[in-house]
């Protein structure tokens, strides 16, 4: 078998190849938005209830704070991130929510894709496309929809955050839509990277008070904001004895 280093350069593989898809606009529509409030039970609820065992959730109340669209940002370790971010939200916001998914990860494949917009109304972004990556996102917000994106646009390998990517913070900034810090502890126990098989875990969910930038904010200092909101919310470490 041949090994890449003895490939010619046009066959080997091209780990760099920015993906574009574009997304499925058919999420938005009535029946898709009928399917999800009917299945959620089974494709949230009933995943969180049987892996994340407990399940604890702290400042719930800053919920009630959410009054339009908002644009929810949390922590990323693990694929299950999603379902207990869904899981947390009231009605008001997963009702209108999109959910931004890597186009080089979650849709390769054409009817995985499909089925992830179908589910959770995902959406795909192409990593390292610039702000005309942003263009969907743009499009959502400025309709009425409420957003969930990872900032740091990988899951951590460690459960250590990864610097935030300029995305999240060019999408607040331009749209003038107030932020929702959300800090997830334990999903990387329950399917972590590289594991095809889930396991059931203790999970912590920190929910912090929503918050806008004011006028003049930079891209730079909006970035900055998010990381520390995050930060805020990790809880203190408690080894287990």
């Amino acid at each position: 078998m041949q090994s890449d280093a003895s490939l010619p350069a046009e066959a080997k593989p091209k780990r760099d190849e920015l993906v574009v898809v574009e997304p499925h606009r058919w999420a938005l529509s009535w029946w898709a938005r009928l399917y999800r409030r009917v299945l959620r039970r089974w494709d949230v609820d009933k995943h969180v209830k049987a892996f994340c065992r407990p399940m604890t959730i702290e400042g719930r109340e800053n919920l009630d704070l959410v009054k339009g669209p908002v644009l929810v940002i949390a922590n990323h370790s693990s694929h299950f991130d999603t379902v207990i971010v869904l899981h947390v939200l009231p009605r008001k916001v997963w009702g209108k929510l999109a959910i931004v998914a890597a186009a080089d990860r979650m849709y390769r494949e054409k009817v995985k894709g499909m089925l992830h917009s179908l589910r959770y109304n995902a959406f795909p972004i192409t990593r390292g496309g610039g702000r005309e990556a942003l263009a969907y996102s743009q499009f959502l917000t400025s309709t009425g929809w409420s957003l969930l994106i990872f900032p740091e646009g990988k899951r951590s390998r460690d459960g250590q955050l990864l610097p935030f990517r300029g995305g999240p913070a060019i999408l607040a900034l331009g749209q003038n839509i107030p932020v929702l810090p959300i800090y997830i502890r334990g999903a990387s126990d329950i399917l972590p990277p590289g594991s095809p098989v889930s396991k059931p875990a203790p999970v912590h969910v920190s929910i912090g008070k929503p918050f806008a930038f004011p006028p003049g904010t930079t891209i730079p200092e909006a970035k900055t904001a998010m990381e520390e909101a995050i930060k805020a919310l990790v809880p203190p470490f408690t080894p287990t004895i």
